[in-house]
């Protein structure tokens, strides 16, 4: 047989080339660097994201990245608009500019040669260094995220489900947080609010700037032009208490949205995982591997099936959370569906992976773990981004994703089962009004 049966396996040997490096400003700013000819990827982090929003204030922090992109002291808001254009195409192509739960970014992918690189940067590290939040972009930008919360949010099913698992997670926890907005609270924020939390955040102790391209110097010259003479100033402390968001699913429980105009029922489930770090960080991903080909089975495969059954891992330093999804147009496929994926669930528990899907599972995650190092300098820079958004500032779980997935076990999948698999479980269905 093709697959070699065994518990244990040493993976393919593909070297990663060199590793990211890294070092501090004397002001505390982490610089990344990492040679490769091809890359020319970089910006500017800020470890804050929706998970840092202020009580009644759904969307400041995202209003703020807004807001920052707008103008600097050197370029106009015209002059940015028509370079970056130029290099980076519309706002959805090479631009990575954007904030998630746990960070936020201005920069850009890969592009074509050095000095665009080096063009580009030059506009981002203006816009973080002047910080020039204005009434008039204000009133622009606090418009366009109102929109963007339907167009992007709202009126996109698959991301309100996402959206909805975790606020129905979450009653303390901060990752319950919308990222764009809340309308209303959108409303009442003001250009003060914002500077405020640029003042607290954007410090070079919760901030960080990756280089992907040049060697290393120039990434450390770079730094050192930018960012050096920022004020020495301590990393915030998180305005929530640490220990009340600790929280985990209990029981089963279901949210039902009806919605107008859809032709499917949208289900996702919820399960709770370790949080971004843990000593299970890459054993979790092969279980969600593992749990969605174990779901091409039962809900794809046979005269009802969906179209698509992705099981994902959503972390960050401070919640985990297993999702496994589904649309179907048949209302009584909703509940059978349900029961399927308990039923892949309880397998998972009771029994060790069958060693071809264990094996299938184990060499997906490897590959999407070391493609990023070989050939793809995008995924890499998220991979960064993540890693120094959630504790791993010094990338020791960056760099040790080959040796941790060769310590994966078939035991070790149906341990991790048994504790997060379980019938605690969360429901969002969206259904057709």
């Amino acid at each position: 047989m093709f697959f070699e049966r065994t518990t244990a396996m040493r993976l393919e040997s593909i070297s990663m080339d060199k590793p990211v490096s890294f070092k501090d400003l004397p002001n505390g700013m982490r610089y990344y660097g990492r040679f490769d000819r091809v890359a020319n990827a970089s910006g500017i982090g800020a470890k804050c994201g929706a998970i840092h929003t202020p009580p009644g204030k759904t969307g400041l922090p995202h209003f703020v990245e807004h807001t920052l992109c707008r103008a600097t002291r050197k370029y106009t808001v015209k002059e940015i608009d028509l370079t970056l254009r130029l290099y980076l195409g519309s706002g959805d192509d090479d631009w990575n500019v954007r904030i998630d739960r746990n960070s936020t970014f201005y920069g850009h992918l890969m592009l074509l040669r050095p000095s665009h690189m080096r063009i580009c940067f030059d506009i981002f590290a203006n816009m973080l260094r002047d910080r020039m939040i204005d009434q008039q972009g204000h009133l622009v930008e606090q418009s366009r995220i109102h929109n963007e919360y339907y167009l992007r949010g709202l009126d996109v099913i698959d991301e309100l489900l996402w959206d909805t698992i975790h606020d129905k997670a979450y009653q303390r926890n901060p990752a319950r947080h919308r990222i764009d907005c809340i309308p209303d609270e959108l409303q009442s924020i003001s250009a003060q609010e914002l500077i405020a939390f640029t003042k607290k955040y954007y410090v070079p102790r919760n901030m960080f700037m990756i280089v992907l391209g040049p060697r290393f110097k120039v990434a450390e010259r770079m730094a050192y032009k930018y960012f050096s003479d920022w004020p020495d100033l301590p990393a915030p402390k998180p305005d929530f208490d640490l220990q009340k968001c600790q929280e985990l699913i209990s029981g089963q429980q279901v949210h039902i949205v009806e919605r107008p105009g859809i032709g499917q029922h949208h289900v996702m489930l919820g399960f709770n995982a370790e949080k971004f770090g843990s000593p299970n960080h890459y054993s979790l991903q092969v279980l969600v591997q593992i749990l969605e080909l174990l779901l091409v089975d039962e809900l794809q495969e046979h005269d009802r099936g969906v179209y698509r059954s992705p099981v994902m891992l959503s972390q960050s330093k401070y919640h985990g959370l297993i999702t496994a999804s589904f649309a179907t147009k048949d209302p009584e496929f909703v509940e059978e569906s349900v029961a399927r994926i308990t039923k892949a669930c309880k397998q998972l528990q009771e029994n060790l992976v069958d060693p071809e899907v264990f094996k299938s599972a184990l060499y997906r995650v490897y590959y999407e773990y070391i493609g990023p190092f070989v050939n793809d300098a995008n995924k890499l820079l998220e991979m960064i981004i993540d890693s120094a958004a959630n504790g791993d500032e010094d990338l020791v779980i960056l760099h040790s994703g080959k040796q941790a997935l060769e310590s994966v076990t078939r035991e070790r999948i149906r341990a991790l089962a048994d504790r997060f698999l379980t019938q605690d479980f969360l429901t969002v269905h969206i259904r057709p009004a």
